[in-house]
């Protein structure tokens, strides 16, 4: 329905910049002919630009950001250490994040719904969950089939926080306002997403023996790096590791603690991305071309979600439509996918979208 009116209102501007310019042309037929001037020119520059810019406006804000995808890619992981157990491991794992879920926002649910609807490994929710309290009442129906292994989340800055138009504007330049001064409980939140089948963790780790697989969930808005060492004294020696957050900060911590894969949210992908620029602003320690998808640092494997929604105050998209993922990993035990090496120029080279 947004968008019908939105193309209305555009059809209905075009109809009025015709009917202007017909009636220019009725007065120049009985007035002396006049040489053109510039003004003329300038005057249709600055009325096509207005239109297009109207148009990318109404589009990036009506239409993009709901044009939800599903992407799929491959990932390989591994290390150059010895190890006990040479079995490959591959697990179909979907991540998704940044739902920001308000409570009108069934159309997303429903997409939600329906990719979390097959037979997956894991399912890995990012952060920033719900956007308002009354979104929550969607939380225990955004799982629609229990994955295998589990379901985990971790919550976001969006999660803790309900974001007044002073904390997203005044707040980008002065650090004291960039946040509200209390945290909100979160308690209904991880309730609802118990109830769908999600275990919401802070700051923990997980251990599934029957798949060798340890899981840490990094809380918003980090860990600090003592923590996380700590954690890790827990996971067994060749176990796939895998760690969750939000907020991409102090990655290097994440790939010096041995994860093989982490999953992170909150940059959007950038929202806004220019072709042949990247994204506009990352809201993170990642730099432009790093604003969302495969990354790799170290030894570890980054993904980082475009998310499926945004705060409705400042959700507009271009050239970066929302999208959860299916990450087909394969964890190769003993061999090293690190960056040189013959195996990483192979295997890495098919960790892109297909």
């Amino acid at each position: 329905m947004q968008t019908k009116i939105a193309w209305y209102l555009l059809t209905l501007l075009f109809k009025e910049l015709r009917k202007r310019s017909s009636q220019k042309s009725k007065l120049k037929a009985v007035l002396p002919k006049k040489k053109n001037s510039t003004a003329k020119v300038i005057g249709w520059s600055v009325s096509a630009l207005g239109l297009a810019g109207l148009a990318l406006f109404l589009y990036g804000t009506k239409v993009e950001p709901r044009r939800y995808r599903l992407e799929r890619l491959t990932v390989y992981t591994g290390s150059d250490e010895g190890t006990a157990d040479p079995l490959i491991t591959s697990l179909k794992i979907l991540h998704i994040s940044d739902l920001h879920i308000g409570g009108h926002d069934l159309e997303k649910v429903r997409f939600i719904q329906k990719i979390t609807d097959d037979d997956y490994d894991l399912v890995i929710l990012t952060g920033d969950v719900f956007e308002f309290n009354d979104g929550i009442k969607y939380g225990e129906s955004l799982l629609t089939r229990k994955p295998r292994l589990g379901a985990y989340a971790v919550m976001g800055n969006h999660d803790y926080y309900d974001y007044t138009i002073l904390n997203k504007t005044l707040g980008r330049v002065i650090k004291k306002l960039r946040h509200p001064p209390a945290k909100k409980d979160v308690t209904p939140h991880c309730q609802a997403l118990a109830k769908a089948g999600f275990k919401v963790l802070f700051n923990e780790c997980e251990y599934i023996e029957n798949a060798n697989l340890f899981l840490v969930g990094i809380d918003y808005p980090g860990i600090k790096k003592e923590e996380l060492d700590v954690l890790m004294t827990k996971a067994p020696a060749h176990a796939l590791k895998l760690a969750l957050f939000h907020l991409p900060r102090r990655l290097d911590a994440i790939v010096d603690a041995g994860f093989d894969l982490a999953f992170g949210g909150h940059t959007h992908g950038g929202q806004i991305r220019l072709p042949g620029y990247g994204a506009l602003i990352t809201d993170s320690e990642l730099p432009r071309g790093e604003a969302s998808g495969l990354i790799k640092k170290g030894g570890t494997a980054f993904h980082i979600s475009r998310g499926l929604g945004a705060d409705p105050r400042s959700n507009i998209r271009l050239f970066c439509p929302p999208a959860a993922t299916v990450i087909d990993l394969v964890h190769a035990p003993g061999l090293d996918f690190s960056p040189g090496t013959d195996v990483h120029q192979r295997k890495w080279a098919a960790a892109k979208p297909v």
